[in-house]
């Protein structure tokens, strides 16, 4: 007598591998919304530490002060920000690093942007 249909050790394995289909799916998507998670906080640091750049850039003090820091409310969370400005061989010219972390977590630097300063003329 023949019967169709599939046997109960088949639908086990056709399960255990749709399984482990499953789980990879699942930890690839989360993967990924890690990864966007990480690259949305690095953009926002990059902005904020580029607008303090700026501010430092077009501050008429020379050298200004060398050590700054402070915190910025941006894409609804807070942001620390420290600029630091050290000098170089040429007495004419400064170097300005800025970090940039969440505040929640100040220790854990996630952005860092370096320029040059020139002295302002006059």
């Amino acid at each position: 007598m023949k019967t169709k249909g599939f046997t109960l050790l088949e639908l086990l394995v056709a399960m255990a591998i749709f399984a482990t289909a499953g789980l990879a799916i699942l930890q690839a998507s989360s993967s990924h919304i890690r990864s966007l998670s990480m690259l949305d906080d690095l953009t926002i640091a990059s902005y904020v530490a580029s607008n303090q750049m700026h501010l430092a850039i077009l501050d008429k003090e020379w050298p200004g002060k060398t050590t700054e820091q402070g915190e910025v409310e941006m894409a609804n969370r807070t942001w620390h920000w420290q600029k630091r400005i050290l000098p170089v061989a040429d007495n004419d010219i400064r170097l300005v690093e800025i970090t940039v972390s969440l505040a929640s977590q100040p220790q854990n630097e996630l952005f860092l942007l370096k320029s040059f300063k020139g002295k302002p003329s006059g």
